[in-house]
């Protein structure tokens, strides 16, 4: 996509009307600026924005929330809105729902004020709703307001399947961690444990802490090992047993080759005996 800035927007025909809740307006925005005029101090409406590209900052009780690609941030009823990009763009869509019962159909999808993760923007569904804002009869608004209800439970779905993710992705982290001195544990013993095909929890593993797998569990064991080794009185083989190591040599050869010194400079020969502790903290 090119750096082209643009703003499109919709507006209802009818801006006050006796509808419990109605679709109030709807936009596609790329901006390389801030736009306060499109910032309220205290909205009487509900909005939603969905980013497809680019980064931005939106601020909620004085703080500020980075704003990315499949994010999605929701203002209630007389929240003061405030957002703007940063590095080159800001690429999104969003829209409104205006009416005393605006709110109740963000609540009932059990979406929160504030960021959360959507996932892929259903852009079709917008497009519709530029398409037919401008429809005047009650039943065309109806129809429109279903549209927007479907977009709500698309985003709602979107934050699900994240809490899903991070869920097991954190349940693979704690396995590691009560569990790393059992030398068979790699991924795919994870992903069994899981029930998780071990290429997406490898892929989101990755995506979400920054490292595999494999490099979490030998840096893991890798501290284990040396915080024993200063704290203890723990023979070589009884650290390596404790901590998935095959052999005292193999745990050797790896301080040797991580930090660049024998197993010896690491002990802390100034510890008293009655001091030293033999278990894993």
């Amino acid at each position: 996509m090119n750096n082209l800035m643009f703003k499109d927007a919709e507006f209802a025909i009818m801006q006050h009307n006796s509808s419990p809740a109605f679709i109030r307006s709807v936009g596609h925005f790329k901006l390389k600026k801030a736009d306060p005029s499109s910032w309220w101090s205290n909205a009487d409406f509900c909005e939603l924005f969905w980013c497809l590209d680019g980064k931005g900052y939106f601020e909620k009780d004085d703080r500020r929330y980075l704003f990315r690609p499949g994010d999605i941030w929701y203002y209630p009823r007389g929240s003061r809105h405030c957002f703007y990009p940063v590095e080159d763009f800001l690429h999104y869509r969003w829209f409104t729902i205006q009416g005393s019962m605006a709110q109740a159909l963000f609540e009932s999808v059990n979406l929160p004020p504030g960021l959360s993760y959507g996932g892929n923007c259903p852009e079709n569904l917008f497009a519709e709703l530029e398409m037919g804002i401008k429809n005047s009869t009650k039943i065309q608004r109806m129809q429109l307001l279903a549209k927007g209800f479907e977009i709500l439970c698309h985003a709602a779905a979107g934050a699900k399947q994240k809490h899903q993710r991070l869920n097991y992705l954190r349940r693979a982290q704690l396995i590691m961690e009560n569990d790393f001195s059992n030398p068979d544990l790699n991924i795919l013993q994870l992903a069994g444990i899981l029930h998780i095909n071990r290429v997406q929890l490898s892929r989101e593993f990755k995506s979400h802490f920054g490292v595999t797998i494999s490099e979490y569990l030998r840096n893991l064991r890798l501290q284990k090992s040396l915080q024993l080794l200063r704290s203890t009185n723990m023979t070589l083989e009884a650290i390596a047993a404790a901590c998935g190591y095959s052999s005292a040599d193999y745990l050797g050869k790896v301080i040797k080759n991580t930090t660049g010194e024998l197993t010896n400079f690491h002990r802390n020969y100034n510890i008293p005996q009655s001091e030293k502790k033999a278990e894993i903290q």
